[in-house]
C-alpha cells in the first residue's frame, strides 16, 4: 500500500481515539465533503472540524481501520476501509463492540493525499 495513505489513515485513527480535532483537521482538504450516518453532512473543511469538535467532545472511540482497498491516480484515488471498536459516550464503558464501513475518496492537496470526500455507514451484522 502507498506509504502517504498508510499515514493518513493512521493519522485519522489517532485523532479519533485521542479525540485529537487538529489532527482531524490535518487529514481534510479544504474543499472536502463529510458525510455519515447519524451526523448531518459537513462542507469544507471548517465546518467538518466543527462537527468533530461537537462529537469527539462527548464521545470516547477506540476504533482500528482495516485498509481494504486504495486505488491512486495522479491526483484523485479512493481507499476503502472497514472499521471496528467501539464508539460510546464520555465515561461509559463500552458493551460490545461496533464496525463501520467506509469510502475516503482523497486528492493530492498541495502535494500531500487529504480526504476530499468520506461516506461511512455502519457494517450489518
Amino acid at each position: 500500500m502507498n506509504q502517504e495513505i498508510q499515514k493518513l489513515m493512521e493519522t485519522y485513527e489517532r485523532s479519533l481515539n485521542e479525540a485529537n480535532v487538529e489532527l482531524v483537521k490535518s487529514v481534510y482538504a479544504d474543499d472536502a465533503i463529510f458525510i455519515g450516518a447519524p451526523f448531518p453532512t459537513a462542507t469544507g473543511r471548517e465546518a467538518i472540524v466543527a462537527l468533530y469538535a461537537d462529537f469527539l467532545s462527548k464521545l470516547d472511540f477506540k476504533v482500528k481501520f482495516e485498509v481494504l482497498e486504495v486505488e491512486l491516480a495522479d491526483n484523485l484515488g479512493f481507499v476503502r476501509t472497514k472499521s471496528s471498536g467501539t464508539i460510546v459516550p464520555k465515561g461509559q464503558t463500552p458493551r460490545g463492540s461496533e464496525g463501520n464501513r467506509e469510502v475516503f475518496v482523497v486528492k493530492k492537496s498541495n502535494g500531500a493525499w487529504k480526504f476530499y470526500r468520506y461516506i461511512f455507514n455502519p457494517e450489518i451484522q
